[in-house]
């Protein structure tokens, strides 16, 4: 089976057809101390949101958003090369949105990992080097052969591509690298473990992948977080952690690998969620020391864990907030039927704070559906961005956006009670990524809209603007 392959696919439309706005109310009071305003740019796209076509034959999501040297804006998630097999995507925008011509093929670049694969790949971690290059990583089918024609072991990959959207042949096997970190582990009947790669930064020398992987005692059915150190060539950094690879296995139960982030001294914040042996779903935020080391002066040996919600709490990112930590996602308590999103916040030494929202944490929730968080970020005034999506029924799905001030209170001015609900033109609709601008001008958000579920219709990927003044 043909790997690495890079597809060519039709120039990236620039025609935006009307979307329609829902805005449902988040109950709030009014912050103290006002954030700075946001809103919807009416000049990005439609009325804020910009809906490439990128595929006119199958599906497409972003799932991430970065920022390159120069302002411009990279979203990546995936595309279908051909029904049912998914391969890495990657667009490049100029700051009004604009698709930029000069970058793969229309302003998009495709990278199917393992052609013929199925639905695994998916391109969730983004970086944009200063020079232009992009770094892509996330999950990608087992290379199948005659000997594993069933396997569903997905390994995780990492691809290189430069400024002009190809392949760099310097990096990994021709702009690819795999890394396999264990092999993949049958739950029950129906449940399989397989490596989960989701998030990806540049630290000095290198790049970090953060990835959940099975438990590979005899005796255990579980997943643990894998944190993997990369050279700038894409190999395995051997000086990082334990011969390039930190696991860490909280309270011996299932941990879920979401995002990671490289702070100014070059510390690794890694954040994810864990269920223990009671099903009891906790946030988790790993610190590292730029070798790899978990950092001992944070949390309980450089893992901090914490029960917010008492039945499941999942945490999808970390955002820096001076030397304290917010994360954001959803959950909800034992006698709720319901998620809602969520937002809390880490102290610098790993202590849940309990100062922040109401006793600890923000929830919103809009209509008594599932309400849920996929990405948080910080503006430069402390004030929080949370992008996710809202429940409106049995059915029917749109994309969130909330404004907190630096406290977790709703921001009253923006949307309905801190929260603004868009219907993006289809019944599943939701962002997954949220960025702010180097300049703190303007936040993205990515995305998609989801078709009917069971019918000829396909998801779109969506990127949307708001500016901060």
């Amino acid at each position: 089976m043909d790997k690495k392959s890079l597809v060519s696919i039709a120039a990236l439309g620039a025609t935006f057809g009307a979307i329609d706005r829902g805005i449902a109310v988040a109950s709030s009071e009014p912050p103290d101390a006002a954030p700075a305003g946001v809103a919807l740019d009416a000049s990005f796209g439609s009325d804020g949101v910009l809906d490439p076509t990128i595929n006119d034959a199958g599906h497409d999501r972003y799932i991430s958003v970065a920022f390159g040297a120069d302002g411009s804006v990279f979203a990546s998630g995936f595309t279908e090369a051909e029904a049912g097999d998914h391969a890495f995507l990657v667009s490049k925008f100029t700051p009004e949105g604009v698709p930029d011509e000069t970058f793969g093929d229309g302003g998009s670049a495709v990278v199917n990992v393992v052609a013929g694969g199925g639905d695994a790949e998916v391109a969730r971690g983004l970086v944009v080097g200063d020079d232009g290059s992009v770094v892509l990583a996330g999950p990608a089918e087992h290379d199948i052969t005659a000997a594993e024609p069933d396997s569903d072991d997905d390994d995780a990959a990492v691809v290189r591509l430069d400024p002009a959207g190809a392949l760099d042949e310097t990096f990994g096997d021709g702009g690819v690298a795999i890394i396999d970190l264990g092999a993949g582990k049958a739950v029950d009947a129906e449940t399989y473990l397989a490596d989960a790669a989701w998030g990806l930064a540049a630290r000095e020398g290198g790049y970090v992948l953060f990835a959940s992987t099975p438990n590979q005692a005899a005796d255990r059915a579980d997943s643990d977080f894998a944190i993997v150190g990369l050279t700038d060539a894409g190999a395995i950094d051997e000086a990082f952690g334990d011969a390039g690879t930190v696991i860490v296995d909280v309270d011996a139960a299932a941990d879920n690998a979401r995002r990671v982030k490289v702070d100014a001294d070059g510390r690794i914040l890694a954040a994810g969620y864990s269920r223990d042996g009671d099903g009891i779903v906790s946030p988790t935020l790993i610190r590292l020391l730029p070798d790899g080391t978990l950092d001992d002066t944070f949390g309980d040996a450089g893992v901090a864990n914490h029960v917010v919600l008492d039945s499941v709490t999942e945490a999808y990112n970390v955002a820096f907030q001076g030397d304290d930590y917010i994360l954001s996602g959803y959950g909800r308590n034992a006698d709720s039927e319901t998620v809602d999103q969520v937002t809390f916040r880490f102290t610098a030494d790993g202590a849940w704070d309990e100062s922040f929202g109401d006793g600890g944490v923000t929830a919103i929730n809009l209509a008594d559906q599932d309400d849920r968080g996929r990405d948080v970020t910080v503006l430069p005034d402390g004030s929080i961005i949370v992008v996710g999506s809202a429940k409106l029924d049995d059915t029917n799905l749109d994309a969130l956006i909330v404004h907190l001030d630096a406290n977790g209170v709703p921001d009253a001015t923006f949307g309905e009670g801190g929260a603004l609900r868009l219907d993006l033109g289809g019944v599943g609709d939701a962002f997954f990524g949220v960025g702010v601008t180097a300049d703190g001008s303007a936040v993205c958000a990515a995305g998609f809209f989801g078709a009917e579920p069971d019918t000829d219709g396909r998801d779109n990927a969506v990127l949307a603007r708001l500016t901060i003044s």
